[in-house]
């Protein structure tokens, strides 16, 4: 990873350099296609599909929102969020972009500066492997024979490891790599007499970032030997469940056709993308995982799942349904037939048959009704326990209408069930951009106001006893407010809220819901009705308690307060 060397900063000052000399809406235009709005910027959202524009950007705020699916925040946000990259590598990014060093001190500078020289490792190890595969005459024959195109094994950086237990290892030494990187990278291992190659004669994937980062190896066997298949361990730069092997050359294709395609194996990817199908991406040799399924939910929300037609292949299916409904995906699934995988089914029988195949898969209720050996009662308790972890209800409705159209039983029946057993499975609303539409009241316009304002927060706060706040978001916001310096940069806060926080402040930031000329007004009336209802409060508090003293008290204070008031 090659970082700018214009200007060195320190940590505390490095994320407000680079977003001082960068503008949100200059950023995101490189992504997305905007339009002014006001005095926003309006656009399609990339995090999910949509045909009427929802996505806004604030310039005067630094600040982005959809109104469609909550996601929001600013600058690196973003640019973490659609590259599908950690804050660190999201703020490399961004320092290119704006021509700032990053040199960080402390536990995350050791951190950085590791990652960096892995990722480097990594990078020439790629290299390295690209060079040996163009001098191994039988591994091209392979590659030949397996159907990959020259232009397939260019794009997705196929290499090879030759024999031998030192040549990746004397190859990065002689760069200038120390033997702790080379270990830490995963690409030696130690041995009783010291480090040797992780990867000796094997066809070589690299597994890459969104961004294009060589993260890691996966390594298939070219003798016969076992394992098949061995993959690099995880490192400062690489979790396994967390990556997918294809998503950096799909990423663009799954945006498009708003679907990923999720197949078994590195040689399905590569097939796939060769003959058209470009939105395969493949688990790196497990089931699909929350983080996994995580980074494509950024990208769709439809899924198709291949799987192999045998009992290990529909068993990897229905361990994956779950994960997939959890996150709200529409999926459908298609197992092969015969001992098939996508791979070796396209080359045999071609793009236009699979392609056939894809537009006639099984819903997951289809599926679940089709490969059970259960009993009927069982089949239905087993496909309502998947439906189950649907958070989206309107999604979760036309399901169980299916499940009671394939099944014929009643569809109170079924629902009834469903309850059942949701109930002893809650599902835990993660909240969302809803939030602040369920509570429209003076407290969130209170709170807009803030946000639009920074420099009036000190007199709000001064008015007004935090602690009488309602609403839990808009309390913890204000705190998060009143704890940063007035300068106007709200966005900071972005950085110490939680994911319902963060939707609640971006949404404002680009939908105040007031009229910005009449600001002091606003709260001034917004103060003024929770003071009022504090009161009132109180008032029955005292009522109940029998206190006549402090309820009379109460009643001369609240008499007063309207009088300063006029009301």
């Amino acid at each position: 990873m090659d970082l700018p060397t214009q200007r060195v900063m320190k940590t505390s000052t490095v994320l407000e350099d680079i977003k001082s000399r960068l503008d949100i809406v200059d950023v995101i235009s490189g992504y997305v296609q905007l339009k002014k709005a006001g005095q926003n910027w309006k656009g399609l959202c990339p995090f999910h599909s949509e045909k009427t524009p929802s996505f806004m950007v604030s310039r005067a705020k630094q600040i982005f929102h959809c109104f469609g699916c909550g996601t929001g925040g600013d600058v690196v946000a973003f640019v973490k969020a659609y590259e599908n990259v950690s804050f660190p590598e999201a703020l490399a990014l961004l320092a290119k972009k704006a021509g700032v060093a990053l040199t960080v001190t402390g536990k995350d500078g050791r951190n950085l500066r590791k990652e960096e020289k892995i990722r480097n490792a990594m990078a020439d190890a790629s290299t390295f492997f690209s060079l040996q595969l163009k001098r191994s005459a039988s591994t091209l024959e392979y590659l030949k024979q397996r159907g990959i195109s020259p232009e397939s094994s260019e794009s997705f950086k196929i290499g090879y490891a030759p024999p031998g237990w030192d040549n990746l290892l004397r190859y990065l030494r002689e760069k200038g790599y120390e033997d702790e990187v080379i270990r830490d990278a995963g690409l030696a291992v130690q041995g009783n007499k010291g480090l040797y190659d992780m990867f000796r004669q094997r066809l070589m994937f690299p597994i890459m970032s969104m961004s294009g980062w060589v993260l890691a190896f996966g390594g298939r066997a070219l003798a016969d030997v076992n394992p098949k298949y061995i993959n690099s361990p995880e490192t400062a730069v690489f979790r396994k469940a967390d990556n997918l092997y294809g998503l950096s050359s799909a990423k663009d294709e799954i945006r498009r056709d708003n679907r990923v395609m999720i197949v078994e194996g590195y040689l399905d990817v590569i097939i796939c993308h060769q003959y058209g199908f470009k939105n395969a991406v493949a688990p790196l040799g497990t089931a699909l995982t929350e983080g996994q399924i995580k980074r494509l939910r950024n990208l769709t929300d439809r899924a198709v799942l291949v799987f192999d037609g045998d009992a290990a292949g529909i068993a990897a299916a229905k361990r994956s349904l779950p994960v997939i409904c959890r996150h709200n995906f529409t999926a459908g699934i298609l197992v092969l037939p015969g001992k098939e995988d996508p791979d070796s089914y396209i080359r045999n029988y071609g793009g236009a048959s699979f392609r056939e195949l894809l537009e006639n898969s099984k819903t997951v209720v289809d599926f679940m009704l089709s490969v059970s050996e259960r009993g009927r009662t069982e089949v239905v308790r087993e496909t309502l326990t998947i439906i189950s972890e649907v958070k989206d209800l309107l999604l979760a409705d036309e399901m169980l209408v299916e499940l009671a159209d394939r099944t014929r039983i009643n569809e109170g029946t079924i629902r009834e069930e469903f309850s059942r057993i949701r109930t002893k499975s809650p599902i835990k609303d993660h909240g969302g951009s809803g939030a602040r539409g369920a509570l429209k009241n003076e407290e969130y316009l209170l709170l807009s106001a803030v946000i639009a304002f920074p420099e009036k927060s000190g007199h709000v706060f001064a008015e007004l006893d935090i602690d009488d706040l309602r609403d839990a978001t808009v309390r913890s916001l204000c705190r998060k407010i009143a704890s940063i310096p007035q300068d106007g940069d709200v966005s900071r806060v972005l950085s110490m809220a939680d994911e319902g926080e963060r939707q609640v402040l971006t949404n404002l930031s680009v939908d105040p819901g007031f009229d910005l000329d009449n600001v002091d007004r606003n709260i001034e009336d917004c103060i003024r009705m929770i003071r009022r209802r504090k009161l009132d409060e109180r008032i029955r508090s005292a009522e109940k308690s029998g206190d006549l003293r402090l309820l009379n008290d109460l009643i001369v204070e609240k008499r007063q307060f309207l009088k300063e008031k006029g009301l």
